[in-house]
């Protein structure tokens, strides 16, 4: 799995990452984030401070090619990820791509239309509260009883392009919900899950997969 941080601010940043190292090593971390020191922890590093190149992400998939030696997971860092050439996005993307249950990788970035629209498609964003709000014509029909549920339903998965538009706009109100709860002590990984199934459901409508059973089965699950 591939997480995105996006955001300007440092501390916040900070935050998003300490939840994400909460979850994926199940257990609470007390060090500074930026300065811990652990060996399932990679961080790519760059001579140039202007750009990443393609020879940096090269060594970078070296260090990651190894099981994990005392955590559950070992987690690739790419830091200020934005600085990342086409040529070193590319190289990079295979690697995100065949990442298994042991290997995850975390992005940050204050500027993610840098990156290339496929690294972006195969990471799963986490804005921090500096981010500016976005509002959304949130459909409700996640909230509405199943009867109601299913018939908006019907309606809506007559159109591939509104499938897409209220899953993407579920997911972006799934994430704000995650960015306000950031930093307030409460469990977020049932909002993990959700936005989980959402990309999920997303990549089934892609692949042209029937859009009314893949929009029923997620309000299920949703709503459960």
């Amino acid at each position: 799995m591939t997480y995105l941080i996006v955001g300007n601010n440092e501390g916040n940043i900070k935050e998003g990452f300490k939840i994400l190292l909460n979850r994926l090593w199940q257990r609470d971390i007390n060090e500074d984030i930026f300065s811990m020191k652990n060996p399932d922890i990679h961080i790519l590093l760059s001579n140039n401070i202007k750009s990443i190149g393609i020879e940096d992400v090269k060594e970078f998939q070296k260090e990651m090619m190894y099981t994990p030696f005392k955590e559950k997971v070992q987690i690739g860092v790419i830091f200020n990820s934005e600085k990342l050439t086409p040529q070193a996005q590319n190289s990079l993307l295979k690697t995100l791509e065949e990442s298994t249950d042991t290997t995850a990788y975390i992005l940050t970035t204050s500027n993610e239309k840098n990156l290339l629209p496929t690294v972006l498609s195969r990471c799963f964003k986490v804005y921090t509260k500096d981010e500016r709000e976005v509002e959304l014509e949130y459909d409700n029909i996640f909230e509405l009883d199943l009867l109601q549920a299913f018939e908006r339903i019907e309606g809506i998965s007559k159109e591939r392009d509104d499938t897409l538009l209220l899953l993407k706009n579920l997911e972006l109100h799934l994430q704000k919900s995650l960015e306000s709860k950031i930093g307030e002590g409460v469990d977020v990984k049932k909002i993990y899950d959700d936005i989980g199934k959402v990309v999920n459901a997303k990549k089934k409508v892609e692949a042209n997969g029937n859009r009314r059973l893949v929009l029923e089965s997620l309000y299920l699950d949703l709503t459960r």
